[in-house]
C-alpha cells in the first residue's frame, strides 16, 4: 500500500501540472481507486486464508491467486487510462 500511495501522489502531481480536465481527475480518480480497493480485498483474503488454514493448500492457493489477479486486471485498468490521458496530451 505504501507503493501505491506514493504512485497516487505522484499521479496527483502529474495532473495537476499538466492541468488535467475534471473529467480526467475523475477518471484517473476511479482507476487508482480501482486498484486500491483491489489491492485491500487481496490482502484481506490472504489474511483470512492464512489465519484459516496457515499451511499449503490447493484451493487457498487459487483463491490467493485470484485475488492476486484481480490487482493485476485493476493495474493494468489504471496504466491503460493513464495512457489514454499522455496520448491526450500530445494531441
Amino acid at each position: 500500500m505504501r507503493t501505491h500511495g506514493a504512485a497516487v501522489v505522484a499521479v496527483a502531481i502529474f495532473l495537476a501540472l499538466t492541468g488535467a480536465s475534471t473529467l480526467w481527475w475523475a477518471l484517473v480518480g476511479l482507476a487508482v481507486g480501482l486498484v486500491l480497493v483491489a489491492e485491500m480485498a487481496n490482502t484481506a483474503i490472504e489474511a483470512l486464508a492464512d489465519l484459516l488454514h496457515p499451511g499449503q493448500h490447493p484451493e487457498i492457493g487459487v483463491a490467493k491467486d485470484v485475488a492476486a489477479g484481480a490487482v493485476l486486471i485493476a493495474t493494468l485498468v489504471a496504466i491503460i487510462v493513464g495512457l489514454a490521458y499522455c496520448v491526450e496530451l500530445l494531441r
